[in-house]
């Protein structure tokens, strides 16, 4: 159930997804037909065994750079309204990694934001800071969010620009009083 977010505006939200998760599904279902026509040419040429584990060598290396690698968090994701219940910044260590001026282990900061679903699951998102799109995760405790499928992040309701907010499609921020994301462009307020 959702208090913040009219039934036209949902729609429209739910439509923009839509059609992001058709566009990387049809990248994938693209990929995987690039894998079995490459495969299939190079076995039928007749220079290859099926055995042969050097035969597939080839085939990786010529498709591995069209493969989309962030398909997986768009076609898995599902449409449902959740509310903040807990954000904990905190810092670790990446194992073995050495800085090469100080020569001590380099420190990542991270962001996990803790979920609870209207159904009553609970589940975390964990964001490391060193990513360019750190800045613009503002997700607090209490705050209302839908996410949507096919969108990256989860958008903060309701929709004002009254505050910083994330953008869903690119994550980056949406500043007090902009209605439009500066670098994908989503438009806060879901005008068409």
């Amino acid at each position: 159930m959702n208090e913040y977010l009219n039934k036209n505006a949902e729609l429209r939200l739910i439509k923009l997804g839509n059609r992001r998760y058709y566009r990387t599904l049809v990248l994938t279902v693209g990929w995987i037909v690039l894998v079995v026509v490459a495969w299939l040419c190079i076995m039928m040429g007749g220079k290859y065994s099926f055995a042969r584990v050097p035969s597939y060598l080839p085939l990786i290396l010529c498709v591995l750079p069209f493969f989309p690698f962030s398909a997986s968090s768009v076609l898995f994701s599902k449409t449902f309204y959740a509310t903040v219940e807990d954000r904990s910044d905190y810092t670790q260590f990446q194992k073995l990694k050495e800085a090469r001026v100080s020569g001590r282990p380099e420190t990542v900061e991270a962001l996990s934001v803790t979920f609870l679903r209207d159904d009553g699951r609970k589940f975390s998102l964990s964001f490391a800071k060193k990513a360019d799109v750190m800045e613009g995760i503002h997700y607090e405790k209490g705050d209302r969010v839908i996410f949507v499928r096919g969108l990256k992040y989860p958008l903060e309701l309701p929709l004002t620009d009254e505050r910083e907010r994330t953008c869903p499609r690119c994550g980056r921020t949406i500043g007090v009083g902009e209605s439009r994301c500066g670098r994908c462009g989503f438009d806060l307020f879901l005008r068409t």
